[in-house]
């Protein structure tokens, strides 16, 4: 049988078309047609059949590459830089587990003529677990302490954050709801994480009943959109224990919290002023502060006089804050006053207290600022950071008629190393330089080697 070269040639321009890459030679082929119409070697009813193959080829290629354009859009994008974390490029969801280890090892002298007051071992500081994330504009975390004895002397697992929240922007202002557990809005020592503290142990006054941590309730936030103030406010009851709180037990507690930046010339060179206020409404417990002096689990205490239940009318405290960073070299200092309130006259307890620290990075570093809080270290090269640091801070308890006041003073000096972001080892001195107990000077220095690794994700 003999072909037409019409034939062929309409053969061999659609098998062109359909193995060339489309969006690439799709002119080229129509130009070619055009000198082959022009010629006469091709009729003109062949052109336009041609023509017409070769534009429903471009459509179907431009129709694949907009479904692929938008597939990689709503892809999934893997971070394991620092952290797991699985997020949809589109930003629209995101899910990372998150976690920490620590272990220190303490050597605690009470400085008395009883040695068994004295304490050496180790200890599980924590062991976290949880997972945090986001979809659209809702985001939810959870982590739960598996550390025994962390925060109590039982081995059940302490929940820290369990909350949903919502996020959004009016303008250049952020706005922010949780629900449910959460650090309250109170206190700059108290909320800066473990992962991130200066120092192994907090001051004597963070995260304790006079400056709560974490409790079940609604925190609202509102903050500029580079953070240069914020502004906060909750209403909580107390901590999650055994899956609930019990407002009758606990106590209603009112928190709020603004800060600001009076100077900011970037990141690394900033000051920020702070202040908090917080009530607690009267409830059917007693109330009684109490604090180790040297390590978490040494044998000496600085502790006031009780109100008991029924005689507790609530309380009220202040905090006034500061953080300054200037390149390597960064200070905090924070100051609290605390009155407990008694029903008996003359029986509030009045606790005040202050810290303040400063530390310098040795190899250039930074401490890292983040939403009005300190953050993560990265370590400028794989020799790691390093990181010198003292603190010296006080805490003075007047029981009113209930007893003696007690009085406390101590300096911590700090060294810290970061082989990478992700893991840090500490050595901290603790010494306190006097310590009153019941309005009497105990004649007692006690002090703590103490030796921490770490690791967070």
């Amino acid at each position: 049988m003999k072909l037409k070269t019409t034939s062929l040639l309409i053969a061999a321009t659609l098998f062109g078309a359909a193995v060339a890459p489309a969006q690439a030679n799709n002119d080229a082929m129509v130009d070619l047609l055009k000198v082959l119409r022009d010629k006469g070697t091709i009729s003109a009813q062949d052109f336009d059949l041609l023509t017409s193959a070769a534009r429903a080829d471009k459509e179907a290629f431009d129709a694949t590459d907009a479904k692929v354009e938008k597939a990689g859009k709503s892809g999934v994008k893997v971070t394991t830089k620092g952290k797991l974390k699985i997020a949809s490029t589109d930003g629209n969801w995101s899910f990372q587990p998150i976690g920490r280890v620590m272990w220190d090892a303490v050597s605690a002298d009470a400085d008395s003529n009883n040695s068994s007051d004295d304490w050496d071992g180790t200890e599980l500081r924590r062991a976290r677990l949880g997972f945090q994330g986001s979809v659209y504009d809702w985001g939810y975390k959870f982590e739960a302490d598996f550390a025994t004895g962390n925060n109590s002397d039982s081995k059940e697992v302490v929940v820290k954050d369990a909350y949903i929240k919502y996020s959004t922007k009016f303008n250049d202002t952020k706005f922010g709801l949780k629900l449910g557990q959460s650090h309250i809005p109170f206190g700059l020592n108290t909320k800066v994480s473990s992962k991130y503290m200066t120092f192994m142990d907090r001051p004597l006054f963070a995260d304790s009943n006079i400056s709560p941590a974490r409790q079940s309730g609604a925190v609202v936030s509102l903050a500029a959109k580079d953070y240069s103030w914020t502004l906060a406010s909750s209403v909580t009851v107390g901590s999650i224990k055994g899956g609930y709180t019990d407002e009758d037990d606990t106590g209603t507690t009112f928190a709020l919290r603004g800060s600001f930046l009076p100077y900011m010339e970037d990141k690394n060179h900033l000051l920020q002023i702070g202040a908090g206020y917080m009530n607690v409404s009267d409830n059917e417990s007693s109330f009684k502060f109490s604090q180790h002096l040297v390590a978490h689990k040494d044998h000496t205490k600085i502790s006031s006089g009780s109100i008991a239940a029924g005689d507790y009318d609530g309380s009220d405290a202040f905090t006034i804050d500061a953080l300054g960073v200037y390149g390597s070299f960064h200070a905090m200092a924070e100051y609290l006053d605390y009155s407990a309130d008694s029903a008996i006259a003359n029986n509030d307890i009045d606790i005040d207290g202050f810290a303040i620290e400063a530390g310098y990075f040795l190899t250039g570093e930074s401490l890292k600022w983040k939403k009005g809080y300190t953050s993560g270290v990265k370590p400028k090269s794989s020799a790691g950071a390093w990181q010198v640091a003292a603190r010296f801070e006080s805490l003075d308890i007047d029981d009113g008629n209930l007893a003696g006041d007690d009085e406390a003073k101590k300096w911590t000096i700090g060294l810290n190393y970061y082989p990478t972001q992700n893991v840090r080892l500490m050595l901290n001195y603790d010494h306190i330089t006097s310590w009153d107990q019941n309005g009497a000077d105990t004649d007692q220095e006690p002090s703590a080697i103490k030796f921490r690794a770490q690791a967070k994700w």
